[in-house]
């Protein structure tokens, strides 16, 4: 498969070379190393002084407004595109960009693609110990790591390890920081503390390619989605792409990014099939709770439990007080049964990914509403949340 990828990137004039035997200054423990593919010329930067430096050159626009804490729930396209807050707020435009994590409809693109968690850690290493280099471990009995340095303090550089993805929902998400560490451990030996652990989401397309331009079915409507985890890199591309479309200049990659296209998916109907296949399994849910009884849960834990009146699924969370917090279990845009993810204390639905916080308050799309509370310390939480 490296091989593949080398001379597939020669095709297309990338600088690759392939090499048995790929040696890395310090990696002095596990003897894994093979062969590998070098990519030359590659760069890092500091994502976030970026985007500070983006928000600084729009701020000094004349016609750029910022409005944070607000919550799109609806886009209506006429002569121009309506756009309704969850305040009921209306913002009348001639063209609008979801750039956002997935797209607020049901189906169609958020059906196109597979929603996985991802983890991250931050672990100490001897500055100039390990070369300065991006690395990806493709091992598949590792489930994938990738590699990075950034600058710590006078002594230390910080290792960015990741992977260990997993699909949303649907496994056991516990020990996923601890292979993190312990695969980082076996091969740099020199790894001192973790300091710092997160997770995050991804939203890999069918065909393995973002969906960048207008939006299935609308004239209006673009969107920037399906990153597979670079989404600093389509932000980038999307911007120039999208301003061209929507000012009626050819762009040369429009094609390959457009949100309607067909041949690539229809080359991937296979993959896409299963996928389907084994999301309707999730359903199953309905009629498997997580606990028979509220006396089960932990301080601290959630659980879905059904009803032994109505037969409906509950989301029951234990908060540090001991209060039980009572919501929907049904996700309200799919209607997935949530599953209870006791690492970030989250409410996770496995059929398209929407995640709640374990107040039941909606923290990742395609989902645009919160949990229903169905008792009254769950409503006055959530109450108390919406009026922060």
């Amino acid at each position: 498969m490296i091989k593949k990828e080398v001379e597939a990137g020669k095709k297309l004039g990338v600088d690759v070379s392939y090499r048995d035997g790929l040696a890395v200054r310090g990696w002095d423990g596990k003897p894994d190393q093979r062969h590998g593919a070098i990519f030359a010329r590659q760069a890092t930067f500091h994502p976030t002084k970026y985007l500070l430096g983006v928000l600084e050159w729009l701020k000094r626009q004349p016609n750029f407004q910022c409005f944070a804490r607000t919550k799109m729930m609806s886009i209506e396209e006429q002569d121009v595109v309506r756009i309704q807050t969850v305040d009921k707020h209306i913002i009348i435009a001639r063209a609008a960009v979801e750039a956002t994590c997935a797209p607020l409809q049901r189906l169609s693109i958020n059906a196109e693609m597979e929603y996985d968690r991802t983890y991250c850690i931050a672990i100490r290493i001897p500055k100039g110990s390990v070369e300065d280099c991006l690395l990806y471990d493709t091992e598949p009995t590792y489930k994938y790591k990738y590699v990075r340095l950034t600058g710590c303090d006078d002594k230390d550089d910080y290792m960015i390890v990741g992977g260990c993805d997993h699909k949303a929902g649907q496994e056991d998400e516990n020990g996923r920081f601890a292979e993190l560490e312990q695969w980082t451990r076996e091969r740099f030996t020199k790894a001192g503390s973790v300091d710092y652990r997160w997770s995050g989401h991804i939203f890999e397309p069918v065909d393995y390619m973002a969906f960048i331009g207008k939006n299935q079915g609308r004239k209006l409507t673009y969107v920037v989605t399906g990153d597979s985890g670079n989404g600093l890199t389509h932000g980038v591309l999307s911007s120039r792409l999208i301003a061209d479309e929507i000012e009626g200049k050819r762009n040369p990659w429009a094609e390959l990014y457009n949100p309607s296209r067909l041949l690539s998916i229809a080359k991937s109907l296979p993959t896409m099939l299963e996928h389907d296949v084994q999301i309707q399994t999730q359903y199953k849910r309905y009629v498997q709770p997580d606990i028979k009884d509220i006396e089960d849960l932990q301080v601290g834990t959630g659980g879905v439990i059904q009803d032994k009146q109505t037969s409906n699924m509950k989301a029951v969370y234990k908060d540090e007080n001991g209060k039980v917090h009572q919501y929907s279990a049904v996700c309200p845009h799919m209607r997935g049964i949530v599953r209870w993810n006791n690492t970030e204390k989250s409410w996770d639905c496995p059929v398209h990914g929407s995640r709640f916080s374990c107040d039941g308050v909606c923290i990742e799309a395609p989902a645009k509403s919160n949990l229903t509370p169905l008792n009254d310390t769950a409503r006055a939480r959530q109450e108390v949340l919406r009026a922060a």
